[in-house]
């Protein structure tokens, strides 16, 4: 009984000591939290001054500019070193003034961003913050790349199940509207990416919502089987296309031609080298964009030759000139991508080739020179 007592009483006393020390452990995390929140409050204030300072440089730098401009104009000259080295000085002033607000300055995100957020600063300023956003949207679309073929199976499989085509419909929008949105998030916080595909994304939204209107119709039932093939067509391109280009970013990092925040549907344009896994893709990329610009031209012949027989609704003539535009924009696009890829590599080829026949000279001169040398001896 003692033992036992002894026993209790002892652990009574280690957790005693334990809760102590969780509760001075507590109260000094209250602490650090309270001073970290003056110190969140102090660097909020100074981010305000940054910003209001940087405002007032713009708007003085500016004004200074006219007055040189006017000064050149009334008669003083031109070729002034003094004048030309402030126009300069100026300019260089600007840009850095620019760059300062594009690093420091709150940002809503656009007109998208603010009709799902409202007036909201997106803008994250710290590096983890950003790179989360980023590996975020990568995540994203590499996990729901395989739900275009889910879809596709079960379209196929149950072509008149009112509830498989709406959920298709409805996941689509989904889709195309969280691309568009962490998009423009990722543009705010530092990301590379071209308007194009922006405007892609927000022609696709426009084209989910046209497809989630369209009643159950005769022209929807004729039509389907078109709009699934290609979003099989697509699913399978995509899934390719998002495995390249992340191998390509990873690479483009690690040697510090791209930054950590650039997204996988740029760095295809922004690397410059020519490899066989993006010759393999070409012709894939080029059958699903020509695909869609038949789609679209299919519609569109479906909606004039059967104005007559039936009604066509609307959604009919909107989906093929969306498939339209975005097959040609895409097609454009791609072309440009290889264009510029190609024209690339062979430069850069060209370029060895001079390295290498300059070299071979200096070699051969050095070869002759020695020969000469011995012969003199």
């Amino acid at each position: 009984m003692d033992t036992s007592t002894s026993k209790s009483e002892k652990e009574l006393i280690d957790l005693k000591k334990e809760l102590e020390e969780l509760e001075k452990s507590q109260n000094g995390v209250k602490e650090k939290g309270l001073k970290f929140k003056e110190q969140i409050a102090v660097g909020f204030k100074s981010l305000d001054e940054i910003c209001n300072t940087l405002d007032k440089q713009e708007k003085e730098s500016s004004k200074l500019l006219q007055r040189i401009t006017l000064l050149q104009s009334g008669g003083g000259d031109k070729s002034n070193d003094a004048v030309v080295e402030m126009k300069q000085k100026i300019q260089s002033i600007k840009t850095s003034i620019k760059q300062s607000k594009k690093t420091f300055t709150p940002e809503t995100g656009g007109v998208f961003v603010r009709l799902f957020l409202g007036q909201v600063n997106v803008k994250h300023y710290r590096e983890g913050e950003r790179f989360r956003l980023k590996t975020e949207y990568e995540k994203f679309k590499f996990k729901t790349n395989p739900q275009f073929i889910l879809f596709v199976a079960l379209l196929f499989m149950f072509p008149s199940n009112s509830f498989i085509t709406t959920s298709w419909q409805i996941w689509l929008l989904y889709y195309y509207v969280t691309l568009a949105l962490r998009e423009n998030i990722l543009l705010v916080n530092g990301s590379s990416i071209r308007p194009w595909w922006i405007m892609h994304h927000y022609l696709s939204i426009a084209g989910a919502l046209t497809n989630l209107l369209w009643p159950l119709s005769t022209s929807f039932t004729d039509l389907l089987p078109m709009m699934t093939m290609f979003s099989g067509a697509q699913g399978i391109v995509q899934i390719l296309t998002n495995r390249y280009q992340q191998g390509q970013l990873y690479r483009m990092v690690a040697i510090g031609k791209a930054n950590i925040m650039d997204v996988t549907s740029e760095n295809m344009i922004s690397d410059p080298g020519w490899t066989p896994s993006a010759l393999f893709l070409l012709p894939f990329l080029l059958f699903v964009h020509c695909f869609q610009m038949y789609n679209g031209f299919v519609f569109l012949t479906y909606s004039y030759f059967k104005y007559h027989t039936y009604y066509i609704e609307w959604q009919v003539i909107a989906c093929g000139l969306i498939l339209v535009s975005l097959g040609i924009g895409n097609l454009v696009t791609t072309s440009n991508i290889y264009l510029n890829k190609w024209k690339s590599y062979s430069s850069s080829d060209n370029n060895n080739n001079n390295n290498n026949n300059i070299t071979n000279n200096n070699n051969n001169n050095r070869v002759s020179s020695s020969s000469v040398a011995k012969k003199e001896q």
